[in-house]
């Protein structure tokens, strides 16, 4: 079995739950809730997203801001035959423009580690393909992601031009 211990920068979790966390003002604290976030180890080029899921959430890790999955990355795929995402999947271009939360704005960290390799994680590249690469070395962006209390409400359909407001 894979060790919890994965290599992540050590900094991580000090930057999202202590640095990014006390940035934010105190009713956007009071709306963060802990979870527990899923950070087992995905096997590239799987595209059984059930599967993905359980491997995911076979190593937990519980905190209050972490960084979106492989799967959460492909769930925002309004395309449902977009299942991978990868540098060889031979939809990937017309994928990469089906997924909301894709950004053409360089490299950025996935949650997920990738099963074969203690080193490496998985990314999303330039292009908004998931592929994985060893951590050291590489500076790429982080995208927190959080979970928001029950009470919470939203405004807006969630599209470009009506984006979600959260209501305090």
């Amino acid at each position: 079995g894979r060790s919890n211990n994965w290599a992540r920068p050590a900094t991580l979790n000090t930057d999202l739950n202590e640095t990014y966390y006390n940035r934010l003002n105190s009713i956007a604290q009071s709306q963060v809730v802990v979870h527990d976030f899923g950070v087992g180890a995905v096997t590239l080029g799987n595209d059984n997203l059930a599967n993905q899921i359980n491997d995911e959430n076979s190593i937990k890790w519980n905190g209050k801001v972490a960084l979106p999955t492989v799967s959460e990355y492909l769930r925002t795929n309004a395309n449902k035959n977009c299942k991978t995402l990868l540098s060889y999947d031979n939809n990937y271009d017309v994928c990469k423009n089906t997924v909301w939360m894709y950004f053409n704005s360089g490299q950025w960290w996935l949650l997920s580690p990738e099963a074969s390799f203690e080193m490496n994680a998985f990314h999303v590249n330039y292009l908004g393909l998931v592929h994985y690469v060893t951590v050291s070395g590489n500076n790429y962006a982080i995208r927190p992601a959080l979970y928001l209390s029950a009470d919470v409400t939203l405004t807006g359909s969630g599209t470009q031009s009506d984006p979600y407001v959260i209501n305090s």
